[in-house]
């Protein structure tokens, strides 16, 4: 069952990935100068509200996931002893 959960969480952060960047790099067609700005204004208003969900989510889970807390230990380390070849 936790592999589960791990593979759940890792499902919905990457959804909200995905979203965060339609939203964010996507551009509305309206030919109405209004509307558009509406519209260009709500998507990314949106697209910062997922990147802010993803950043809460993944801080939270990072301290209860074993797969996250695997994650960002081997993170650590390459941080800590770098590959010579890739300075």
């Amino acid at each position: 069952m936790n592999k589960a959960k791990s593979i759940i969480r890792i499902a919905i952060l990457l959804i909200l990935g995905i979203t965060a960047v339609g939203l964010l790099f996507g551009m509305e067609q309206n030919k109405d100068n209004t509307s558009w700005f509406i519209h260009f204004v709500l998507d990314k208003a949106f697209a910062i509200g997922t990147i802010w969900c993803i950043v809460r989510l993944y801080n939270h889970w990072s301290k209860i996931d074993p797969w996250f807390i695997a994650y960002d230990k081997m993170c650590d380390e390459v941080m800590n002893k770098p590959n010579p070849t890739q300075l």
